[in-house]
């Protein structure tokens, strides 16, 4: 009996890996070198994998078994379809059958829903009886013990960077807004035994091992054994973690040590309000830059997974987030467009709303926008996305971010191995479209900035904020903003309008710059201006006054508004002294915040 295991691939995509990519920086999946094991001994297999072969329809196999994510449904319905017309029965599996069963059971003689370790001899046994079931379903987790070493002599020799992909843990209890992993794979930790893992890597032939788990210490106490028992192997690793793992100095540490010299981190996101809509709220922010640092310090190369797209994202996200990523030296980055894939509460969500505008799943692989985005047009997003990409893998960029990492690292040919892998990622965005930024980006980051706060007499604090101090609610924007004034602008989800969010001190004199700003920004945008007050610590009436000075504004801004929102519960007692000092009132352009939020 002769099975064939096929991982299929887009080859007509311009994202798609071309062979010499895959031999620069990429590794196989294991799913069907595992599949492969769990195969009866007398059963011969071959593993075909499009992203590195071709796949030849007239081979001699009795059955076909397809792995199918999202995006290559498509490609695997149309080999299935193939095979089919041939009278070879053909079985799908993967994520996208397990979210979507009934759909693939019009593509395949049989379909296996959930984990397929245990299924699949039971499966190859029903074949050979010629009682093979339509469907499979397991729903049960399978336990990591004792698993069978993956089939990797069936891969391609040569192929890829690297084969010696081994798997410590599946599962993840965080279940992120658009994210698959908890909903196929459960809602906590299932950890491999450690002396298991260390005999698989000892298996290896020598080489970088990349250990393909969704987060490698996510688990700590498991984490800490396994690191100590790696470190005897003297082997360099990479792997996926999250930034969690540098709150903890003796886990990083600990990694560093047994070889780890690369992680990907999904940050996804520079916004605060991003992260909590996605149920990401363990990623902070403001701890960032300190937590990068920390992974540099031990010479760690960050590879950063981050969305474009989410419902906080305007037309600045592009270019604040390359420069954030830039001023991090972080080495390599994967952007994506947020896609809401089948079985996620973002797919639910945006299916509920009547948001998504694209059902063809071959661009539902976060290359392309297949729902209407918030706060800018479908197109927006897209271009700033190939723009990201084009910014960040530019000569420039490479040189400022890998070059600064020379004095963290010991072994300095990891250096040019940045370098090599930077150019192979250049090599790949040349083939897409280079994209632009939309000339509202370029006004709104002409907006928004850093003001020096230079008089220190009368500031009165922000009644809101000083509450929230007492209750312990108040935000770290609010209490470390220092004595500078921070401008955030984006468009506002609910109105055509401008929204300025305010942070840290606002005196006289950055209130004058701020109101030139807003006075270009409207001649450029044509829109309203909202300000909102809520997050600004401290201010002072003459400030105040000077920003809603009718006399200089009003007429420069015609027809357009200048509102602003949460003043009088925030500033009361610097409105009182406004009307004590007979002062230009503001309180006049307020307006509810759920207007505009």
């Amino acid at each position: 009996m002769k099975v064939l295991l096929i991982n299929p691939e887009n080859k007509k995509s311009i994202f798609a890996y071309r062979p010499e990519d895959v031999r620069a920086f990429w590794f196989p999946k294991l799913s069907l070198p595992t599949i492969a094991a769990y195969t009866p001994p007398d059963v011969e297999v071959k593993i075909v994998d499009e992203c590195v072969e071709e796949l030849d329809f007239n081979v001699d196999v009795d059955i076909v078994g397809i792995s199918v994510m999202t995006y290559l449904s498509t490609r695997a319905y149309e080999i299935a379809a193939k095979f089919r017309a041939r009278g070879v029965k053909v079985v799908l599996g993967g994520i996208h059958v397990s979210m979507c069963p009934e759909e693939a059971k019009e593509h395949a003689d049989s379909v296996v829903v959930g984990e397929a370790e245990k299924i699949w001899p039971i499966l190859i046994e029903d074949f050979r009886r010629g009682e093979m079931k339509p469907m499979y379903v397991e729903k049960d987790l399978s336990t990591l013990e004792g698993l069978p070493i993956p089939r990797r002599d069936l891969l391609k020799p040569g192929a890829y960077w690297t084969t010696s992909c081994v798997q410590t843990s599946r599962g993840c209890p965080f279940a992120c807004d658009f994210c698959t992993v908890t909903i196929f794979g459960g809602n906590q930790f299932r950890l491999r035994p450690v002396e298991e893992v260390i005999e698989e890597v000892r298996r290896l032939n020598k080489g970088y091992v990349v250990f393909v788990d969704d987060n490698i210490a996510g688990h700590k106490a498991y984490a800490k054994q396994l690191f100590k028992a790696l470190a005897p192997l003297k082997i360099s690793w990479a792997s996926q973690a999250s930034l969690t793992m540098a709150r903890d100095p003796e886990l990083l540490e600990l990694a560093a040590k047994s070889g780890c010299t690369a992680l990907f981190l999904g940050v996804e996101s520079i916004s605060a309000d991003n992260l909590a809509a996605a149920n990401k709220r363990f990623n902070k922010v403001e701890k960032f830059r300190e937590e990068f640092k920390r992974f540099h310090d031990f010479g760690i190369l960050i590879t950063t997974g981050m969305i474009f797209g989410f419902d906080n994202d305007d037309e600045t996200v592009f270019e604040r987030t390359v420069e954030f990523l830039e001023e991090n030296r972080i080495e390599l980055a994967m952007f994506n467009i947020l896609t809401p894939l089948p079985g996620t509460n973002l797919y639910k969500r945006m299916d509920d709303d009547g948001r998504i505008i694209d059902r063809d799943w071959t661009n539902y692989d976060g290359r392309h926008v297949v729902f209407q985005p918030k706060l800018m047009s479908p197109e927006t997003l897209e271009e700033g996305f190939f723009w990201a990409y084009h910014s960040f893998f530019s000569i420039p960029s490479v040189f400022r971010r890998v070059l600064p990492s020379f004095w963290k690292v010991s072994r300095k040919k990891l250096i040019l191995d940045r370098l090599a892998v930077n150019y192979a990622f250049r090599r790949i965005v040349k083939r897409v479209p280079e994209g632009r930024l939309s000339p509202l980006a370029k006004i709104l980051n002409g907006l928004q900035g850093r003001l020096p706060s230079i008089e220190t007499e009368g500031l009165i604090p922000n009644a809101l904020a000083t509450i929230r101090e007492k209750i312990g609610t108040v935000s770290g924007q609010v209490s470390n903003a220092g004595n500078n004034l921070y401008i955030k602008v984006r468009k506002s989800a609910k109105v055509q309008a401008l929204l300025i969010e305010l942070h840290g001190t606002m005196d006289k004199i950055n209130a004058t710059e701020l109101k030139d700003r807003i006075i270009s920004a409207v001649d450029k945008s044509k829109m309203d201006i909202v300000i909102n007050f809520e997050n600004l610590r401290e201010t002072t009436p003459a400030a105040l006054s000077t920003l809603f000075d009718i006399g200089s504004i009003k007429d420069k801004v015609h027809p357009y508004k200048i509102k602003c929102t949460n003043l009088r519960a925030s500033f009361g007692e610097a409105l009182e002294r406004i009307n004590q000092l007979n002062l230009i009132n503001p309180v006049f352009f307020e307006i509810p915040a759920d207007e505009v939020y």
